[in-house]
């Protein structure tokens, strides 16, 4: 049994089809957003009124307005200061996310913007209003999800302003054990619940790659976004259940459902405490096979939860998120203290730094605005190749980094061998220059490539030659190879890592690499996948690196498997010629591996 056998998404559903609507029990589906389950009372948070953008005032009130804004702002900033200085203890991603959101608030070209439109003659809220949807106008129609979030970003500071102009503030403290419902969460009212003792969050809107989406996971509370007309369907002090592993909540649910859900939680509860016997235990098949599971890395607290969790080491560093949270290329020294300490703390276990894998969807200096289609453009080694200033600073401070010798480097995006032969070109020239300045380093630090497009597949042989390991990506893998838009809800039932096309890539990769004895591994959201450990295994895949939340859930299904099993799986799924073939088998593959873990437990 696994974590997410703990849902009852369909019963559930089948069982509250003809209850919709008539005032007792709701199901509403959303997106799971933060895992777990949570029986509790709704807090319904309303959205605000709508506030007129042309709204006039005498002129004679411009100086009250003024004054109404500016005191609106100190409060508003000193809220922030409050909850920054509450997170300090926490990951430093949170710190990052509420000085982004603080930077923003302070910006003095939308403050004096905001001022002038008030000189005009407008009301403090429309000035808030007009700027902020000039500002998020850009980004709202964007295809990337990660400057549409933005947008969303910048409405939740507009909503903040105008609460604190029209004096209708949240008062977070009487929001105690409750589940909040609401339109949308900024990183503050995730900040302010969590210390209120907020025990799960319903949203209306969102994103799981949002700030507030990562604040609750980061917290461990539930969450369930994109659910919709829930703060018009749910009232204050209704019952709630919250199945952020589904994506469903249940409003007033039928005593049998509470009854279902309360058993639920002590079972995962029970299995939480037997999953934290396996934190020592090497992942290894019933038949001896081992299995190194690392930990992808976002933040530096995940490096001590993956540790804690009992990895082998740190698989992905996505080192592109320290320009996230900075809003900016960080200097040497700022990157070597960050790639030193992620180092520090995984030692002696391998550490697999990815170079800044951005594109115009995350960063823009230096990039061209507005690319058509960024997924497919100038992004990851082909934009540090074009910047060898940028790519120069982040080798050095990599290097530097390696004197415990167990940082490795990974580069992304490659389509052709040229791509790797330039950055060992460019590393071979960092190293003279450290030399020259007397800087130690791992003089044979390894140097591995990340398999995510078709092409890094079909060549894989000749990569093979020139590298040390591989990591395969198969978010990307899967979008490329099946031309679908891993963010496109259009084409969403078209990607699919169980494709055969995108498991013979993966196969092909194995091959090529054990022709040359380098590891191989998978460091995509395939490599977490509940119905994919056994045919990973079968392929022949040596390394998964996942979530630090997913390790223990792994290692409990790699030692209830048999490997000679599992090639015999993979073998079988290889002459699929349809995902649907694929998942038929895996269905039965995955029933069979319930009941051998039924018998042991």
């Amino acid at each position: 049994m696994t974590i997410q056998d703990f849902s009852s998404a369909d019963v559930v559903e089948k069982q509250s089809k003809t209850e919709n609507g008539n005032g007792n029990q709701m199901v509403m589906k959303g997106i799971p957003s933060s895992p777990g389950i949570i029986i509790g009372k709704a807090f319904v948070i309303k959205q605000e009124s709508l506030i007129v953008p042309d709204e006039k005032i005498p002129s004679d009130q411009i100086n009250d307005e003024l004054n109404r804004f500016d005191n609106a702002q100190s409060d508003l900033v000193q809220q922030f200061l409050l909850s920054l200085n509450r997170v300090k203890s926490e990951t430093g991603n949170i710190a990052a996310i509420m000085e982004t959101n603080l930077l923003i608030l302070s910006d003095p070209v939308i403050t004096d913007s905001i001022k002038n439109t008030i000189k005009k003659g407008f009301s403090a809220e429309s000035a808030v209003v007009q700027e902020f949807e000039k500002q998020r106008n850009y980004f709202k129609n964007t295809k990337d999800e990660i400057l549409r979030e933005r947008a969303v970003e910048l409405d939740h500071i507009k909503q903040m302003l105008i609460s604190v102009l029209k004096n209708q503030c949240i008062n977070y403290s009487v929001a105690k054990n409750s589940i909040v419902v609401a339109h949308s969460l900024t990183t503050t009212d995730i900040v302010n619940f969590k210390e209120a003792g907020v025990i799960a969050f319903i949203t209306e809107i969102g994103s799981i790659a949002s700030h507030a989406s990562i604040l609750a996971r980061s917290f461990d509370i539930p969450a369930v976004i994109g659910v919709k007309n829930a703060c018009e369907a749910i009232h204050d002090s209704n019952d709630l259940i919250v199945d952020g592993f589904a994506g469903i909540v249940i409003n007033r649910p039928r005593k049998v459902f509470i009854e279902r859900y309360t058993k639920k939680i002590s079972e995962i509860e029970e299995h939480k405490r037997r999953l934290g016997a396996l934190v020592k235990m090497p992942a290894e098949t019933i038949d001896g096979k081992k299995i190194q599971i690392l930990t992808n890395v976002n933040f530096l607290d995940d490096v001590r939860t993956g540790v804690l969790n009992g990895a082998d080491g740190v698989g992905l560093v996505r080192s592109e998120n320290l320009i996230m949270e900075l809003k900016k290329i960080p200097e040497e020294d700022t990157q070597y203290n960050w790639y030193k300490e992620i180092s520090d703390r995984a030692y002696p276990t391998p550490v697999s730094i990815r170079v800044f894998d951005i594109g115009s969807d995350k960063y823009s200096e230096g990039l061209p605005f507005n690319e058509e289609n960024p997924a497919l453009g100038f992004r990851g080694i082909r934009f540090l190749l074009s910047r060898k200033d940028i790519f120069e600073t982040q080798l050095r401070a990599i290097l530097r980094a390696s004197v415990n010798k167990n940082i490795k480097i990974l580069l992304p995006m490659i389509s052709s061998l040229h791509e790797v032969e330039y950055t060992i070109e460019l590393l071979d020239i960092c190293k003279k220059k450290l030399d020259e300045e007397g800087i130690p380093y791992d003089t044979n630090i390894p140097i591995g490539v990340m398999i995510e497009t078709p092409a890094a597949a079909l060549i894989a042989d000749g990569l093979s030659e020139a590298v040390n390991f591989f990591s395969i990506g198969t978010n990307d893998l899967t979008q490329y190879t099946l031309a679908a838009d891993r963010t496109n809800e259009l084409v969403s039932d078209i990607f699919d890592s169980f494709h055969p096309a995108v498991l013979r890539l993966i196969k092909l990769t194995i091959e090529a690499a054990n022709q040359k004895n380098i590891p191989v591994g998978v460091c995509g959201e395939l490599a977490g996948h509940a119905a994919s450990t056994d045919l990973l295994l079968g392929l022949g895949i040596s390394e998964l690196s996942v979530a630090p939340s997913i390790i223990l859930e792994l290692k409990n299904r790699i030692r209830n498997s048999s490997y000679q099993k599992t090639k015999q799986l993979a073998d079988d799924i290889l002459h699929c010629s349809s995902y649907k073939g694929v998942r038929e088998r895996l269905d039965l593959a995955l029933k069979d591996l319930t009941i051998i873990e039924e018998k042991d437990n």
